[in-house]
């Protein structure tokens, strides 16, 4: 028997009243350029987060991996059968920032999740290269590269500017910008 398919989990949730932003490496797949992925990110409120736990557990998904922001559920019977989830919680005020400024993407077979902005998807990105060993792997710095050209972001704009002061380390924004000038040339 196959395992299920997380993605249409994901979309079938809204169904039961929960919310949630598809982010991580299927939502650059659909806003920038194509890589692999072995999860699929999903952006949650806190306040739901329970919920989307009993949601996944009737579903065969158990907890691999609990922090204050971050849950990570495996499909229990056998996990390699589909991919993990990684429920990210976000505060109430955060999250409806984002979903207004979201779109519905069709995935296909009438399979529908909303995708954060480009500019929401570097600002998470560029949180996450905080991480030193998040950006030794140059997965998310790669993605963030990706989403301004493909976006047509302009980097001097405030609200670019904005994002990277708060976001991002200040070496990280030199390095940032620097590359994207390189590529440019």
């Amino acid at each position: 028997m196959p395992g299920p398919d997380t993605i249409s989990l994901a979309a079938g949730a809204r169904a039961e009243g929960l919310d949630s932003l598809l982010v991580g490496g299927n939502a650059i797949n659909l806003l920038a350029y194509s890589r692999t992925t072995f999860d699929v990110d999903l952006l949650v409120r806190e306040s739901d987060a329970e919920r989307w736990l009993s949601f996944f557990a009737r579903r065969g998904y158990a907890v691999f991996h609990r922090s204050t922001n971050f849950i990570r559920l495996r499909f229990a019977a056998d996990p390699a059968a589909a991919l993990p989830v990684d429920l990210m919680l976000a505060d109430k005020e955060t999250f409806e920032k984002i979903l207004a400024a979201s779109q519905l993407h069709d995935l296909g077979q009438n399979v529908k999740l909303a995708i954060p902005s480009p500019l929401h998807l570097i600002a998470m990105k560029l949180h996450a290269l905080r991480n030193p060993a998040r950006l030794e792997s140059g997965i998310d710095l790669q993605d963030v590269k990706h989403l301004i050209r493909t976006a047509s972001i302009d980097t001097s704009s405030k609200e670019f500017i904005e994002i990277t002061l708060r976001y991002a380390t200040p070496a990280l924004r030199d390095r940032l910008l620097r590359e994207l000038g390189e590529q440019s040339n």
